[in-house]
């Protein structure tokens, strides 16, 4: 069966993955705020299995969580959000910041999620901003 190799391959982070590569396909040509809250349910469900995680990396799973319910919710609703849910949405809780922060040691999360939010944040702005490429879609009122 083609799950039993996939589980295989991924063994027991099969979900987390599976939750980011949802992340990554609806990233640009769905609505970033529900890919926010898959990337959020990824991160957050791959230091369960974690001894003892940090606690900042707790924090920022918690933050996040917040921030994707948030953005779930304005999603069902077709609300507006402002910058102060899209800027740490793209940087923080994107797949590729996160993807890094999951895959990275739990001591070094925060180096791998400064270096990952930089390249997505600067590589979005210069994309969008110097290119006319959209990285991402936002929902309404958030017209380029």
């Amino acid at each position: 069966m083609l799950i039993d190799a996939l589980t295989r391959v991924f063994g027991a982070n099969l979900p987390i993955f599976a939750l980011l590569f949802v992340g990554i396909v609806v990233e640009k040509y769905y609505v970033s705020r529900v890919t926010t809250f898959t990337n959020v349910l990824a991160l957050n469900m791959s230091f369960l299995g974690l001894e003892t995680a940090p606690r900042f990396l707790v924090w920022y799973g918690d933050l996040g969580l917040i921030l994707g319910v948030y953005g779930m919710l304005a999603y069902l609703v077709n609300a507006e959000i402002g910058k102060l849910y899209r800027v740490p949405a793209f940087t923080m809780y994107a797949s590729l910041p996160v993807a890094v922060v999951i895959l990275a040691a739990p001591t070094d999360w925060w180096l791998a999620l400064l270096v990952a939010g930089t390249v997505n944040f600067v590589g979005g702005v210069v994309l969008e901003s110097e290119l006319g490429i959209d990285v991402a879609h936002w929902g309404p009122g958030t017209a380029k």
